[in-house]
C-alpha cells in the first residue's frame, strides 16, 4: 500500500509544480500586461517566455489560455499569440458596466452601515500624493486598493467578482487615456471626487455614494475624451495665404 501511495505521489508531483508553474507565469504576465510593462500588440513568443521564467512551454500554453480568457491575450490564426490591443470600440459598453457595478458595489457596502474614515482616508491621500507626485502607478495603485477595501466592506462575493474584474479592465485604459492627459486642476478634481466616494462611506449614505462614484467615473471619462480629441489640427489653415 505504501508503495501504491509513494508511486502516487510521485506521480502527482510533476503536475503540482507544473500548476504552480502556470499560475507562477499567470500572476507575473498579467501584472506586466495590465501595468503596460509589456504594451497592447506585442508579441508574445513562448520559447522566449519560457526562458524568461524559467519553465517548460506548457505552463506557458496554460498561462496564456488564463489570459486569453480574461481578455488580456489574443490569439491569431497563424497560432502566435500578442497582447490584446486596446480597442475604444466598446469602451461605451464597457463603462456603462462599470459604472453600473460601481454604483451596486457602492450600495451593498453602504447598507452594511459606516466605514471607520481612517479605513479609507489614507487610500485618498496616497492617490493625491502620487497625482501630484507624476507617480501614477502609486495613484492608481492607490485608487485600485480604495476601491478593494469597499468592495470586502460588501460582502457581496458575487458582485465583488465581476466589479473587480472590470476595475482591472479599466487600469490600462487609464494608464493610456486618463492620466496622461490630466491637468493641474484635474488633479485637484480627481482627489476630490474620490474623497467624497470616502466622506459618503464614512457616513453610511448609499445614495451619496452612488452620486459620487458615479461623478467620479464620469470625470474620468470627460478627460479620456478630452484627450481623444484633435490637439491642432483643426486650428491650421488650408489657405496658404490666411496667417489668421
Amino acid at each position: 500500500m505504501n508503495s501504491i501511495l509513494g508511486d502516487t505521489n510521485r506521480k502527482a508531483e510533476p503536475s503540482l509544480r507544473k500548476k504552480r508553474g502556470a499560475l507562477m507565469v499567470y500572476e507575473k504576465l498579467r501584472d506586466d500586461i495590465q501595468w503596460l510593462r509589456v504594451e497592447p500588440g506585442s508579441a508574445l513568443d513562448e520559447v522566449a517566455l519560457a526562458s524568461t521564467y524559467d519553465v517548460s512551454r506548457t505552463p506557458i500554453r496554460e498561462a496564456l489560455l488564463l489570459l486569453a480568457n480574461e481578455g488580456f491575450v489574443q490569439f491569431l490564426q497563424n497560432r502566435t499569440s500578442i497582447v490584446a490591443p486596446l480597442s475604444l470600440h466598446n469602451q461605451a459598453a464597457f463603462l456603462d458596466t462599470f459604472i453600473l457595478l460601481s454604483r451596486g458595489l457602492i450600495r451593498a457596502a453602504a447598507g452594511h452601515g459606516p466605514v471607520a474614515p481612517g479605513e479609507l482616508s489614507a487610500f485618498v491621500e496616497d492617490y493625491a500624493r502620487g497625482l501630484k507626485a507624476g507617480d501614477v502607478e502609486a495613484a492608481l495603485r492607490a485608487q485600485l486598493g480604495l476601491y478593494r477595501h469597499i468592495a470586502d466592506h460588501a460582502r457581496n462575493r458575487f458582485l465583488a467578482k465581476y466589479f473587480l474584474e472590470a476595475q482591472d479592465a479599466s487600469v490600462r485604459m487609464k494608464l493610456l487615456y486618463f492620466f496622461p492627459h490630466v491637468t493641474a486642476g484635474d488633479r485637484d478634481q480627481a482627489v476630490t471626487r474620490l474623497r467624497a466616494v470616502v466622506d459618503a462611506m464614512a457616513a453610511g449614505d448609499a445614495d451619496a455614494g452612488d452620486a459620487a462614484v458615479s461623478a467620479s467615473i464620469l470625470f474620468e471619462t470627460q478627460v479620456i475624451q478630452r484627450g481623444l480629441g484633435p490637439r491642432f489640427g483643426h486650428r491650421m489653415a488650408l489657405d496658404p495665404e490666411d496667417n489668421s
